[in-house]
């Protein structure tokens, strides 16, 4: 993700992609981000105090979610995190700095995501006593299961009123799936299917860089990937 945000900002002339961060000890240290003439990969704890960006964007782990937000303090910049299972402490601190800049939190930056979510939470509605189940594949790499965007279709259920049992949230980690999220709503003699499938783990990019645009001289405070989208509320 980081490397096709840094390919895609690079190419964009709406973006000035003033650096490019990685852990201590990555072998991509050092290294062009986008490419001859971009930034070089810096490690995070090397950055001069001198760096200036407008927004920060974070797509990696808990420690690297808050090293994003200690830099965005630093710099005074709008963060961006599409990192997913943060734990409960790296959550609050983020949030908590939603009080000082603007802060987006987005745990599937795919604008087809949002729909879906918002759709699904329209569709509980209108479907009251029906029984949901949520059916989610990654690929074999990912980490936690369900998914971030799992708990967020089941958020956006409960806050239609609906609910969803622990054991009708499905995980399938297989392959080189990038990933594919289907709610299924039941009720006597019918069911519906919403099904949303990420065929290039570019849509997240070009969500994250729709978002980082959208984030860009907004005041302090917390928003979503609805926000940008001017839907309906999505579940915070």
């Amino acid at each position: 993700m980081g490397a096709r945000l840094c390919t895609l900002a690079a190419g964009d002339p709406a973006f000035a992609l003033v650096a490019a961060v990685e852990r201590t000890g990555s072998p991509a240290v050092g290294a062009p981000c986008a490419g001859d003439g971009s930034p070089r990969i810096a490690e995070t704890a090397s950055v001069s105090r001198g760096f200036r960006a407008d927004v920060v964007a974070d797509f990696s782990s808990d420690a690297g979610a808050l090293a994003a937000l200690a830099l965005a303090a630093e710099c005074g910049a709008a963060l961006l995190v599409g990192t997913t299972g943060l734990s409960p402490p790296a959550a609050e601190s983020i949030r908590a700095a939603s009080r000082h800049r603007a802060v987006l939190v987005a745990p599937n930056t795919s604008l087809g995501i949002a729909v879906l979510a918002d759709l699904v939470s329209r569709a509980t509605a209108g479907l009251p006593g029906y029984e949901v189940s949520i059916v989610e594949a990654h690929h074999a790499a990912k980490k936690d299961a369900p998914s971030g965007t799992a708990g967020r279709l089941v958020r956006a259920v409960e806050s239609a009123g609906g609910a969803v049992r622990g054991d009708q949230v499905l995980s399938i980690r297989t392959g080189d799936v990038v990933g594919e999220h289907t709610v299924r709503l039941a009720g006597p003699g019918e069911y519906l299917e919403l099904t949303h499938r990420a065929t290039s783990r570019d849509v997240f990019a070009c969500g994250a860089l729709r978002a980082a645009r959208w984030l860009h001289g907004r005041a302090a405070g917390w928003y979503t990937i609805e926000d940008v989208l001017r839907i309906g509320a999505g579940p915070r």
